[in-house]
């Protein structure tokens, strides 16, 4: 059994973008209900 620094390169980058996604879903969860916040004082949703 390999040691974690031991990984081969690709299974890495997959981690990695799968990390970048992650952040990035939780980034727009966390900002989503402020911009529908912002359009419904607008007056946007009637």
């Amino acid at each position: 059994m390999r040691g974690m620094d031991e990984q081969d390169p690709e299974l890495e980058k997959k981690a990695r973008r799968a990390q970048t996604i992650l952040y990035a879903v939780m980034i727009f969860f966390v900002i989503l209900p402020f911009i529908l916040l912002w359009l419904k004082n607008r007056g946007v949703f009637g």
